[in-house]
């Protein structure tokens, strides 16, 4: 049986606190476990919530961790990843073959000397560095399909969709409409036909305005996207770091009167 899990939700930075206590503070992460593996999309601080369970179990599944891209707040919990440190772990690290920079070295530096005590390839799991397919063919992961679509963020990012009978789930974490048109219509095309979209909606419509350029969505993007694209269930996510509780409660509301079936990603969440 699958199962889709959201561990974090938060966008740029943790927070905490009681008016962050019901959506959560930690940043970026999701988990999709099936009979045959585990696959994790990126590694905010809400990767911590699916180590502590994978520490109590005595087999660890094979795992692949795709990331979306790599700001800080998407790969911030990679260190403590407990079962980075487990000899028997098997972890394939994905990411977008057509990046500008060396992906790989990014994480090997930030796991490792002077910002970590342990080298990335010295932990002791045995893990593997892969592009994903430059022809951008779908993947077979764990009997779950796996495709991806490159949205508009500040030095590239991906938006991935997982495929399996009667379900299907799009992830896009850090995406700002009206940038570039192409990458627009390709997204759209992507989620045609989705169960749930999990999508940015960073900012409320007024707060974008003043901050056009720097990669985030708002509920009224989310809510057209969901609508064109035949989308049965919206999941807003990458909550500002300020927005609390009862103004992400807002949010949801101001969506609900155009599409009703929208909810707000939080920590713990099942889908």
């Amino acid at each position: 049986m699958n199962c889709f899990t959201i561990h974090g939700a938060r966008g740029t930075m943790p927070v905490a606190g009681k008016n962050f206590s019901r959506y959560g503070g930690n940043t970026t992460c999701f988990s999709l476990k099936t009979r045959q593996g585990l696959i994790v999309v990126d590694a905010g601080t809400g990767i911590n919530a699916l180590s502590d369970c994978l520490a109590k179990a005595k087999t660890l599944p094979p795992t692949t961790l795709l990331f979306t891209h790599f700001h800080l707040d998407h790969v911030i919990g990679l260190p403590l990843f407990k079962p980075l440190y487990r000899p028997q772990s098997r972890i394939t690290l994905m990411a977008d073959p057509g990046r500008s920079d060396d992906w790989a070295r990014s994480l090997k530096t930030l796991v490792g000397t002077p910002y970590w005590p342990v080298r990335l390839t010295h932990c002791g799991a045995r893990l593997s560095f892969q592009d994903l397919p430059s022809t951008r063919m779908p993947l077979q992961l764990y009997g779950i399909r796996v495709s991806w679509c490159p949205v508009w963020h500040p030095q590239q990012c991906l938006a991935y969709r997982f495929d399996v009978p009667g379900q299907s789930i799009v992830i896009a974490t850090d995406h700002e409409c009206g940038r570039q048109r192409r990458l627009d219509d390709c997204f759209l095309q992507f989620c045609r036909g989705a169960t749930t979209l999990i999508v940015d909606a960073q900012y409320t419509p007024r707060e974008q305005a003043a901050h056009r350029g720097w990669g985030h969505g708002t509920w009224q993007d989310a809510v057209r996207i969901a609508r064109e694209a035949g989308i049965e269930e919206l999941v807003l996510t990458h909550h500002d770091r300020y927005r609390t509780d009862t103004q992400i409660d807002t949010l949801v509301r101001e969506a609900r009167r155009y599409f009703s079936r929208t909810y707000a990603a939080r920590e713990g969440m099942i889908l």
